[in-house]
């Protein structure tokens, strides 16, 4: 009998019928949610904890809002599943589930649109270095006027997934024109080349 993986096979086989991740690597991500949920499911602190040690992010406002998209059933935690099926997006997602992932962290609300107010409010943290003379809001809002002009499509002072949608298939390099919600490439590609060492269940010997 070959060797087999303990635990979550079930559950490892499922999501990896509805992800971008083998079934070895789900019962990795797996196992990596049970080590850093500590045997409870994810919270906020928890969640936001683990992607600024894993991938390097410290934006607490987007963190809050990356976390909402995670929590997809809105119970206030990240269960496992919820977790490998968001972590495939997030790590590997096409470019219509990252349009998807990115609008649904910037459209924190759920309104359906990010009015200009909301813009600034994700944009102001990512102002690290100022022009000389320059004001903080002043550099920022420099960034939402470029950023109202390259999506709002409509020309009606928010923007709309479907403008969003029409900007980013058109110029993908706008995915992430207002705030960094995806890791890095360097924290993404180390990532994905460790965690499966690093998390891998011990093989069970076979019987």
């Amino acid at each position: 009998m070959a060797a087999t993986y303990k635990g979550y096979s079930k559950l490892a086989e499922k999501l990896a019928r509805v992800t971008h991740f083998t079934c070895e690597e789900t019962d990795c991500l797996l196992n990596m949610y049970d080590t850093v949920a500590g045997g409870c499911r994810l919270d906020a602190n928890r969640f936001r904890d683990v992607m600024h040690a894993v991938f390097g992010m410290t934006d607490d406002v987007m963190l809050e809002y990356i976390f909402q998209v995670f929590d997809a059933d809105r119970d206030g935690s990240v269960g496992p599943e919820e977790f490998v099926c968001k972590m495939s997006v997030f790590l590997r997602g096409t470019l219509p589930e990252l349009v998807d992932y990115c609008y649904s962290v910037y459209d924190h609300n759920r309104d359906g649109g990010v009015s200009r107010e909301e813009m600034m409010q994700l944009l102001r943290p990512h102002v690290v270095t100022l022009p000389p003379g320059e004001e903080r809001d002043e550099v920022a809002k420099d960034l939402l006027d470029l950023a109202v002009k390259k999506l709002d499509e409509d020309h009606d002072g928010r923007v709309s997934r479907e403008d969003y949608t029409a900007a980013v298939t058109r110029e993908p390099l706008l995915l992430e024109a207002l705030g960094a919600c995806l890791p890095e490439t360097r924290a993404r590609d180390e990532f994905l080349a460790t965690f499966m060492e690093k998390y891998g269940r011990k093989l069970q010997q076979p019987i």
